[in-house]
């Protein structure tokens, strides 16, 4: 090779300062790198924390009537008895009359922070004013906060569009704070849905019967 042969600048330049850029490239890599592994673990870290934190809703059971049992109390015990009147659908109509069917919940829920409620009866009845079924029949308690569900399933069409509960409640002292009583309805079909809520109607003639 002859010794007047020139070399490219770059080559020339490369030869001189290749080894810096070779250690600054190799830096820039790791701390790529890096910094992808710290986010895809603290991905995973929230992912974990998420599940644990977490809980799927149980699904529903008809409660348990012995776990609300009134100890010691009666009816005749209690000063404050009252009625209340919920409407229920298990079906609205819809495209000139089709059906829609739908699942209900009713909620009972005592929101007295101090003091319990109690509830001696909760009766369904269907459209046309009959009893179709007895979900409470006897005095149980709800503490401080506690709700209790009942559900009315999407098959269960006996109800009607014009269904409705009745639930009397009772509670020790006249300035207790009445339950919050509602229904709320869910439908779905295909790709649509429609949820609905219902609140109770008190119904001081009821007592007089």
């Amino acid at each position: 090779m002859g010794a007047d042969q020139k070399y490219p600048e770059w080559l020339l330049w490369f030869s001189e300062h290749g080894v810096r850029v070779l250690i600054l490239l190799a830096i820039a890599f790791i701390a790529f790198v890096y910094s992808r592994s710290r986010s895809n673990t603290e991905q995973r870290l929230d992912a974990i924390q998420d599940s644990v934190q977490f809980e799927t809703p149980r699904s529903y059971t008809p409660p348990n009537l012995d776990a609300y049992a009134a100890a010691d109390i009666t009816v005749g015990s209690l000063p404050v008895h009252q009625a209340a009147y919920v409407p229920v659908y298990s079906h609205i109509y819809y495209d000139g009359g089709r059906p829609y069917l739908l699942e209900a919940t009713l909620s009972i829920r005592n929101i007295d922070p101090k003091r319990p409620v109690y509830v001696s009866a909760v009766e369904y009845y269907d459209t046309h004013g009959k009893l179709s079924k007895k979900l409470v029949d006897r005095l149980i308690k709800l503490g401080p906060l506690q709700t209790i569900e009942f559900l009315v399933e999407r098959h269960d069409v006996a109800g009607g569009s014009g269904a409705n509960f009745i639930v009397e409640w009772h509670a020790a002292n006249s300035d207790a704070h009445p339950p919050l009583i509602e229904a709320v309805m869910v439908g779905r079909s295909g790709t649509n849905a429609i949820s609905f809520v219902r609140k109770s109607e008190p119904l001081p003639q009821w007592m007089s019967k």
